[in-house]
């Protein structure tokens, strides 16, 4: 995992990373007696996983600049669109306000600062495993209420914030 975090630079990434390769050795399990050199077969899984992960962020920032630079995209919204873009926002945002304090602040953290759980672990000197738990309820209750949305409002505003 050590290799994973500092290929990422990202501890909690690496973590995801790492259950994604074992993932993939338990998925191929019948296959595992043929392999000879085991630590090699599990590099290669790693590096092609560490690939995977940089060639998505780079997608990612690709469909963001794309977005950004074309207006017309926004300006081809209908209104009712816009409306319930701005409904939506301000019902996550007040889900968000709605969480236990010391939950919205770990949110906050991690979506508004940006910084990563080891980070906001020590600032707030708790556990990593601590702050992922406040950030899956956190999230675990603003998807509740996105699931009350239509999926292609969702799409939009995960485009727009993202």
């Amino acid at each position: 995992m050590e290799i994973l975090a500092h290929k990422t630079g990202d501890t909690q990434r690496a973590k995801e990373l790492a259950q994604d390769v074992f993932l993939a050795i338990y998925l191929q399990k019948e296959k595992l007696s043929d392999i000879v050199h085991f630590k090699a077969y599990l590099l290669s899984i790693a590096k092609h996983k560490v690939f995977n992960y940089y060639r998505a962020k780079l997608l990612h920032e690709k469909h963001q600049q794309h977005i950004f630079h074309q207006p017309e995209v926004y300006v081809s919204l209908r209104t009712e669109e816009v409306l319930e873009n701005k409904e939506l926002a301000r019902i996550i945002s007040e889900k968000i306000e709605q969480l236990p304090p010391k939950c919205r602040e770990i949110f906050r953290l991690s979506r508004e600062e940006r910084l990563s759980y080891r980070k906001i672990a020590q600032r707030m000197s708790i556990s990593e495993n601590t702050v992922d738990q406040h950030i899956r309820k956190a999230l675990n209750i603003i998807r509740s209420t996105l699931n009350e949305y239509n999926s292609s409002i969702i799409i939009a505003l995960v485009f727009i914030f993202l």
